[in-house]
């Protein structure tokens, strides 16, 4: 089976850790650098609970920073939840790779690559994310946005991936053996809300 390199570079999409358009001089994002490194931290939050972590300090947590309002409705209600499904806890897991979208868009991970592997949830836990109970406005305030030419080539390519994955399933064509359809999908996800057309619970990732 052909590997998720070859494939793409079939279908000359970049392979590289990063990529650059130059033709990136007027673009611009439908959110500031605080409302994405809030987000961020929202879905850290969302996605513990998900893991069985206890939903009340978190809660407590968001209300704290006074950052509750940011949290979605789909969202509160899982948190207020007093039991939570399997399938509703795994749909939140998963948006732990558009969380590590969003940190690389603001900085906190150097590149992101091909979606062929999951992020790196130690790291993205114990390093990155303010831990629970603290103050987050050092992590907001120390986050720089890629540079425009960077966030273009990157959301591009996640696009192209998408368009040709869905094609090449319909068309039963073969598709790379490591190819995380996960991790492709909710990077997806968090470049569509990125627009700003779309609001967080009501994102559609076509293609």
């Amino acid at each position: 089976m052909i590997s998720t390199v070859e494939w793409a570079e079939s279908l000359n999409i970049s392979v590289e850790e990063g990529v650059l358009s130059e033709e990136a001089g007027d673009y611009c994002l439908g959110h500031s650098i605080r409302n994405i490194a809030i987000r961020a931290v929202i879905l850290q939050g969302v996605v513990a609970v998900a893991y069985q972590v206890d939903s009340e300090p978190v809660i407590e947590w968001f209300h704290e920073q006074k950052i509750w309002d940011a949290v979605t409705p789909k969202e509160k209600e899982f948190l207020l939840l007093p039991i939570r499904s399997t399938e509703e806890c795994n749909r939140y897991r998963a948006q732990q790779e558009a969380e590590w979208t969003l940190l690389w868009v603001i900085g906190k991970i150097d590149s992101l690559g091909l979606p062929t592997h999951y992020c790196d949830t130690r790291r993205l836990v114990h390093e990155i994310i303010p831990p629970l109970g603290t103050d987050i406005e050092p992590f907001i305030r120390s986050a720089v946005l890629q540079k425009p030419g960077v966030l273009l080539a990157e959301g591009d390519r996640t696009y192209t991936m998408w368009c040709y994955y869905w094609r090449d399933h319909r068309e039963s064509r073969p598709l790379p053996h490591d190819l995380n359809i996960t991790v492709l999908y909710e990077r997806r996800y968090a470049f569509e809300w990125l627009d700003g057309i779309q609001e967080w619970d009501d994102v559609t990732c076509d293609a």
